[in-house]
């Protein structure tokens, strides 16, 4: 487990470790043409377009089927931060073809409630009617499984959810994590625009390691 409690990250507040093609791209065609298209605050409406053009999108193979659980205290709010994640994702993850979605509690929330979206991600008639707790784990399951999201943990046991290829990032005070994570920041000690951009780098290191499916931090659910 990474923790970093006091560190200076020069360069992230607009630079990743990892180039893209759509840096190349950036740089050839000038700055003038290139556009990232992620709205800056993302509303109801345009969470579901981001869901349904995640649905259409080919699902990811189960090898590179990756989901991202962000441990937060309840204290602080993580919406912004989840969709942060993944605008960085999906301007550097050349492998993920930008299909990262931000699954924010509200849209998680909105997902869980409806028949047609829980079915469409494959969910079982049983997940109708079951208390809150469950159907919202069932549902978590379903968008892990799929891959290439980022959401906040349920707060429930990560076994429950049965995902695996799962990288776990804490942001939150000494004592505040609980739940083992392969990365911890305290948003205290660094600058809020480097908090996403310093989990997104070191989720594509944990991705691409050789070595990382031999070791116990693998093995985190």
């Amino acid at each position: 487990m990474w923790i970093a409690s006091n560190i200076a990250v020069p360069g992230h507040a607009g630079k990743s470790a990892h180039p893209s093609r759509r840096d190349a791209e950036r740089h050839a065609a000038g700055p003038a043409t290139f556009t990232l298209k992620s709205p800056a605050r993302m509303t109801a409406s345009t969470s579901m377009s981001v869901f349904h053009q995640w649905l259409l999108a080919d699902p990811a193979s189960k090898t590179s089927a990756c989901a991202i659980i962000l441990h937060i205290a309840d204290s602080r709010p993580c919406g912004l931060l989840i969709q942060e994640i993944t605008d960085y994702l999906n301007e550097y993850d050349d492998d993920g073809d930008g299909r990262w979605l931000p699954a924010t509690p509200e849209l998680v929330e909105k997902v869980a409630k409806d028949p047609n979206h829980r079915r469409l991600l494959g969910m079982g008639e049983n997940a109708l009617g079951t208390e809150c707790g469950s159907e919202l784990q069932q549902t978590l399951s379903a968008l892990g499984q799929r891959g290439h999201v980022v959401f906040r943990s349920p707060g429930a046991p990560d076994e429950s959810l049965n995902l695996a290829n799962t990288f776990h990032a804490g942001v939150g005070r000494a004592g505040e994590i609980a739940d083992e994570c392969h990365l911890i920041l305290n948003p205290d000690l660094m600058d809020q625009k480097c908090i996403a951009h310093v989990i997104g780098d070191v989720f594509l290191e944990w991705l691409h390691c050789e070595t990382r499916r031999n070791a116990p931090i693998q093995d985190i659910r």
